[in-house]
């Protein structure tokens, strides 16, 4: 057994390189997947590993109006969201959403607006360090 702790130790830099952590329960590292939600105001399931949690929007996201973002996972540590412009740097617009008392996570959005008039955002969740990016349009002033 001692003969094989040197040859463990060259192997994992290897390991972790290569993504070892997605095969352990994650994809903390990886490519950021792609979760599809075709109307985030109804909510939808979106998958983060093993467990799935509910995502909703409780009002229709336009820029400059405040809008509730709604994370129902009772288990997580901690969850934020950025939300990106498809397209075009709108600038940091990250937010770290807070526990409520029922487990579920909340979050009050304000999306910046944009000269162009263009509406595709994409947001990406993260829950303990995995992140999921989910597209949405946003209403047009």
């Amino acid at each position: 057994m001692k003969k094989i702790w040197p040859f463990l130790l060259l192997l994992l830099p290897v390991l972790l390189a290569l993504g070892l952590p997605r095969f352990i329960g994650g994809d903390v590292g990886g490519p950021i997947l792609t979760a599809h939600c075709p109307d985030l105001v109804q909510g939808c399931q979106v998958p983060f590993g093993e467990r799935r949690v509910e995502v909703r929007f409780l009002s229709a996201p336009t820029p400059l109006k405040r809008f509730d973002l709604v994370v129902k996972a009772p288990d997580a540590g901690q969850v934020a969201a950025d939300f990106s412009m498809q397209g075009m740097d709108m600038g940091p617009n990250r937010y770290v959403l807070q526990r409520t008392a029922d487990g579920a996570w909340h979050g009050k959005i304000v999306l910046p607006v944009c000269v162009s008039g263009t509406s595709n955002w994409t947001m990406t969740l993260e829950l303990d360090g995995v992140k999921r990016q989910i597209p949405f349009v946003a209403i047009k002033q």
